[in-house]
């Protein structure tokens, strides 16, 4: 199994905590305040993960600084409006199969275009594969 697979199995079951949690906390929070104190949480453990790991290889670049700074900007939002999404009564299936597996299934789609990724076989039927659980999860009646 390559690395890439294992890091992102464990990151799965880390996104799978992180959203058991967040439901915990919606309705018991301001959805941009229970945003604000994920992300303050967040980056002050980034910052130790920074203090603690060893230095990346990698040269940070005016534009690896940029993408970040905006891909913090849409978790910013995607975080905010989940939180509310489930203020509002949205099933945890649902609402995370159609914000996290929704944005899957768009970075999956545009991908080949922005980053010349191949357009597979493979690729086409697990898209539509995840389209069809949002749809199936996204309107499974609420429970009385």
């Amino acid at each position: 199994m390559p690395s890439w697979v294992v890091a992102a199995l464990v990151a799965s079951l880390c996104f799978g905590a992180h959203y058991l949690m967040l439901r915990a906390a919606s309705g018991r929070i301001g959805d941009a305040f229970g945003g604000f104190l994920l992300e303050s949480a967040a980056a002050v453990g980034l910052l130790v993960l920074m203090i603690v790991l060893p230095k990346d290889e990698i040269a940070t670049t005016s534009g690896g600084v940029v993408w970040s700074l905006l891909s913090g900007l849409m978790i910013t939002g995607g975080v905010t409006l989940l939180f509310m999404s489930l203020r509002l009564g949205g099933p945890v299936a649902g609402t995370g199969t159609i914000a996290l597996g929704g944005g899957v299934a768009i970075a999956a789609l545009l991908a080949p275009f922005i980053f010349r990724e191949a357009i597979t076989t493979r690729r086409v039927i697990g898209v539509l594969l995840g389209l069809a659980a949002t749809v199936l999860l996204s309107t499974e009646p609420a429970p009385k």
